[in-house]
């Protein structure tokens, strides 16, 4: 019986002592040497096998010595020193390898000679080809394949489709650790671009040709190919892209034709969707999106907002202008209700506006109506504004959902003049300026700043959404939404003709795409051109989803404004998209 139990016993610890072998690098410091070692060998790969045995080892190890050779060449070591060693048995080996590396083999002396049509276009790479291949430093290949690549990639940049090397040679005498590199590339002839034919059927042609940043003639360029996909892309008509150059069948002048595919969306999209924000409460939204009302590209949107803060009713449409995505015409019209800490709104208005991008920037031009009858504390306003407006935004982003490095603007500024078609003057300023810093690897340092102003004739007249107010998940943290403003002899909050408002929030993954943040905030509305700044701290989750950020935070008021609208710990609930 007790033979029976050491015997099972016996077998358990075999089964479970999983072979596996060790695998020990000496002799090499350099970081980079040591990793490319243990890329290469077989033996690490295969240290945990189940199908591991002594003959397997054996062979691996075997195998060594040449897979540490081939290893180090890349770096211009061709002549190291090995001692291999291999230890142990019965599942659990040992395999040492003690490495000198040797003599760096150094460059002899390079040769490139760049001919064909576009010598001279490739001329400029060819003094820091040769500064990286000089002679006397170390022979490393990776500098010998980027010098390669990169006359490749120039000359097919510019349109050279049949470019090669007539010889490409690095000979390598180990002997004496020298080598000598021979680099003859030809560049051949230019080709150009020849007709390009889209195929689709939703659109006129000359609509989808604005857009097309390919054109017969020009000298082929696969950056423009590119331009021409993504532009196409974001136009929002078509549901797939594909670009294709037809080399082989370009003429004898070397003019390429381009054919681009398409797959057109589906025409109309709905949508429907509920949510949660500490600004709004629960929220409903529905809507409706015509992609395509007609062949020339106009599109329409329908959308209805309800939420215990704010309702929304919206009609848009557009009509596209110009060569780049985004320009157009707009007709908008708008009904909305918002309630206010003491009071309450509601407005409809219709809105013409114009949209370009210059440059980087995106500029909307606009002439809006406004009717708005607004109640805060015990007055009341209700004016018609007719107000015409230009808004100004960029963006320099390295991601627009997460972004760890970047910075946008934004302004807007509009106005009315009593008597045409309003009821008061005004002119009304807002600035946003917003930026992400990385900090190390898996964090990041998010910075906000606000400010506006309000130059107005007759304050009183001015309705509730063109004062400012502060506080709020996207304002100051701790307080509750548009709480901060100057107050009447009641104490109801009414709204400032100047807005101040700042944010500094650290960011950090814990684990996997959940974070945590740590912020302070500040900010004020008054009639003061330097509001009193309210300050508001906490701390938050982040959880990273395909949308943005989800940001859970809880707030502490420093400040209490009077009526307990800054007592006690808020919570604030959101998603971040971008800054």
């Amino acid at each position: 019986m007790m033979r029976a139990l050491m015997a099972v016993l016996l077998l358990l610890t075999s089964l479970g002592a999983r072979a596996a072998v060790s695998v020990n690098i000496e002799g090499i410091k350099t970081a980079a040497l040591r990793d490319n070692v243990m890329a290469r060998l077989s033996i690490n790969a295969e240290r945990k096998s189940k199908d591991l045995d002594q003959a397997l080892v054996e062979s691996l190890h075997a195998d060594a010595a040449d897979e540490i050779r081939g290893a180090l060449q890349p770096f211009g070591y061709y002549n190291p020193t090995i001692e291999a060693t291999l230890d142990g048995g019965n599942g659990k080996w040992t395999a040492t390898y003690q490495i000198k590396a040797g003599p760096r083999t150094t460059i002899a002396h390079s040769h490139l000679i760049i001919e064909g049509e576009g010598a001279e276009a490739l001329a400029p790479l060819r003094e820091p080809i040769l500064r990286a291949l000089q002679p006397d430093q170390p022979l490393i290949h990776s500098r010998y394949a980027d010098a390669k690549r990169q006359l490749s990639s120039a000359a097919y940049a510019r349109g050279y489709l049949d470019a090669r090397f007539t010889q490409a040679e690095m000979k390598v005498l180990a002997d004496d650790n020298r080598a000598e590199i021979e680099l003859h590339f030809d560049t051949g002839p230019q080709y150009y671009f020849g007709d390009v034919r889209v195929e689709q059927t939703v659109l006129d042609d000359d609509v989808v040709a604005r857009y097309l940043k390919v054109h017969p003639g020009e000298v082929f360029d696969p950056q423009a190919l590119l331009n021409t996909q993504f532009t196409l892309g974001d136009l929002g008509y078509f549901d797939g892209l594909e670009v294709l150059p037809q080399k082989d069948q370009a003429d004898d002048n070397r003019h390429v034709p381009v054919v681009i595919r398409t797959t057109p969306r589906k025409r109309t999209r709905y949508n429907l969707g509920v949510g949660y924000g500490t600004d709004t409460g629960a929220r409903v939204g529905a809507g409706a999106e015509v992609r395509r009302l007609n062949r020339h590209g106009h599109t329409g949107k329908v959308e209805t907002r309800l939420s215990e803060v704010k309702n929304t009713a919206r009609t848009d449409y557009r009509i596209p202008l110009g060569d780049r995505v985004g320009e157009n015409i707009g007709i908008a019209t708008e009904w909305a209700q918002e309630r206010f800490v003491d009071g309450q709104s509601r407005k409809w208005g219709t809105e013409l506006s114009l949209s370009r991008t210059p440059g980087d920037w995106q500029r909307r031009l606009y002439l809006a109506f406004i009717h708005e009858r607004s109640d805060l504390g015990s007055s009341h306003q209700s004016a018609n504004l007719l107000t015409p407006g230009l808004a100004l935004s960029t963006a320099r982003l390295d991601d627009p959902i997460y972004t760890r490095r970047g910075w946008s603007l934004f302004t807007d500024v509009h106005g009315a003049v009593k008597g045409t078609l309003s009821d008061t003057t005004f002119v009304r300023v807002l600035g946003q300026l917003r930026g992400a810093l990385p900090v190390g690897g898996r964090s990041r340092l998010l910075l906000r700043y606000e400010y506006g102003a309000n130059w107005v004739e007759e304050f009183s007249v001015l309705p509730a959404t063109q004062r400012f107010f502060a506080g709020g998940d996207q304002s100051v943290r701790g307080y509750k939404y548009q709480s901060l403003g100057p107050r009447n002899e009641e104490g109801a909050v009414i709204g400032g003709k100047f807005l101040n408002t700042m944010g500094i929030e650290f960011e950090t993954r814990v684990w996997g795409d959940l974070g945590a943040a740590l912020f302070v905030d500040a900010g004020g509305a008054d009639d003061d051109p330097f509001p009193h700044l309210f300050k508001g701290a906490g701390a938050g989750l982040r959880y990273r989803a395909p949308v943005g950020s989800v940001q859970i935070d809880v707030a502490h008021p420093f400040d209490d404004p009077g009526g307990g609208a800054g007592s006690g710990v808020r919570l604030h609930l959101g998603v971040r998209v971008g800054l």
